[in-house]
């Protein structure tokens, strides 16, 4: 540190070292300037699924995504943002289709433990990884589906919720049969899904009804994204 710069901008010269160095301490800062505090609890079981992550990665092909502010960033606070955005009140039990490292699944339940999760997710590697974060975290109402979901799937939820999956009225097809009457599906899109939110209205206009479209951009990110949720008439 430079003595001869004044105190304040020390301080912040420290800061941004903090955030750049990865640990729980830069996990904290990054949630606290992105205005989502979480419990002492809460950030060391992030902070554990972040290790898990980090170490499984290259074995279980989990992402893609391995710069820490990114993956802070991108996976946990860009999940966890859909809870506040939701008001902290999630269908339960909620299905979260291919899932799989866990995302979105596993941030939203250590900010919603009250909720149940079935995650389902139909590749193998990514099945273990499941099987050991839920081992090393003890999340209580969590269930691991081992496959796809197809149409055909009947078990029935209050909510679903699909991260980057496929177009909005492929999955409000593929639920129709497990999702509960007024249960809600939930989509994380990017900026750009006019044409598919369009489509699902005019194509969907009998069973499903257009509930929420939030725009929202990632705190002290460029990248912009939509919360799109349809329920079921």
């Amino acid at each position: 540190m430079n003595p001869r710069l004044p105190a304040k901008q020390q301080a912040k010269t420290r800061a941004r070292k903090d955030i750049l160095r990865p640990g729980l301490s830069s996990l904290k800062t990054w949630f606290e300037r992105s205005s989502l505090p979480l419990s002492e609890k809460q950030y060391k079981q992030l902070w554990l699924y972040h290790t898990l992550l980090r170490e499984k990665n290259e074995q279980y092909d989990l992402t893609r995504i391995h710069q820490f502010d990114n993956m802070v960033q991108k996976h946990y606070i860009d999940c966890i943002l859909v809870a506040k955005l939701l008001r902290w009140k999630l269908p339960s039990p909620m299905l979260d289709i291919g899932t799989g490292a866990g995302l979105p699944g596993i941030p939203l339940k250590i900010v919603c433990p009250e909720t149940s999760f079935i995650l389902a997710e139909g590749r193998h590697r990514r099945i273990k990884f499941l099987k050991e974060v839920m081992e090393t975290l003890g999340l209580d109402g969590v269930e691991i589906y081992e496959g796809k979901i197809y149409a055909s799937f009947s078990r029935r939820v209050n909510g679903v919720i699909t991260r980057a999956l496929e177009t909005i009225p492929k999955t409000l097809a593929r639920v129709r049969n497990c999702l509960a009457l007024e249960g809600n599906v939930i989509f994380m899109k990017g900026p750009h899904c006019d044409d598919e939110v369009t489509q699902a209205s005019n194509h969907f206009r009998e069973e499903y009804r257009l509930l929420k479209d939030l725009p929202y951009t990632i705190p002290h990110t460029t990248h912009q994204r939509r919360l799109i949720v349809f329920r079921k008439l």
